[in-house]
């Protein structure tokens, strides 16, 4: 399976980019981080146009995440536990299917804060398994953003 994450910095304004990825890379899984737009106003008929099932968490003007899969999940979560209408969207994490088993993805927006000496701006931003992007389901591997762990092909439905 192949899985792209971007920081896509207001997806209604780069709808372009989006598209490049897909046509670039054609992922299985892409996480967005950045959307900058509320659930409401989420351009979801633009995105599902692309072919991917479509998962959001967003918020006006800043953060706001999102979750493109081409399988189907088993299930999906938005936020943190205890998370309410006034939290800060910036995670959004599915179990999906795969030819080894189904996986949790994470998507997350977690931006650095003012030093590393600097609390987390997040409650719970630590307890979501730090610089993982996909966990199997069986725990008994990690893969990081960025590192090549080899590549797994699985062809859509």
């Amino acid at each position: 399976m192949k899985f792209v994450s971007f920081n896509i910095n207001g997806l209604r304004a780069r709808p372009h980019q989006l598209q490049a990825i897909v046509d670039q890379h054609q992922p299985d899984v892409i996480g967005l981080q950045e959307t900058k737009v509320h659930d409401d106003m989420f351009p979801l008929e633009e995105v599902a146009k692309l072919g991917y099932n479509v998962f959001y968490h967003g918020q006006k003007g800043h953060y706001g995440v999102a979750l493109l899969t081409k399988e189907t999940p088993v299930s999906v979560r938005r936020g943190f536990p205890g998370d309410n209408e006034e939290s800060q969207r910036r995670i959004i994490m599915a179990e999906i299917p795969s030819p080894l088993g189904n996986i949790t993805v994470i998507n997350g927006y977690f931006p650095q804060g003012e030093s590393r000496d600097h609390p987390p701006e997040i409650p719970g931003q630590r307890e979501v398994l730090p610089g993982s992007a996909v966990v199997p389901r069986n725990r008994a591997e990690k893969r990081e953003p960025g590192v090549d762990h080899g590549r797994h092909e699985h062809q859509p439905h």
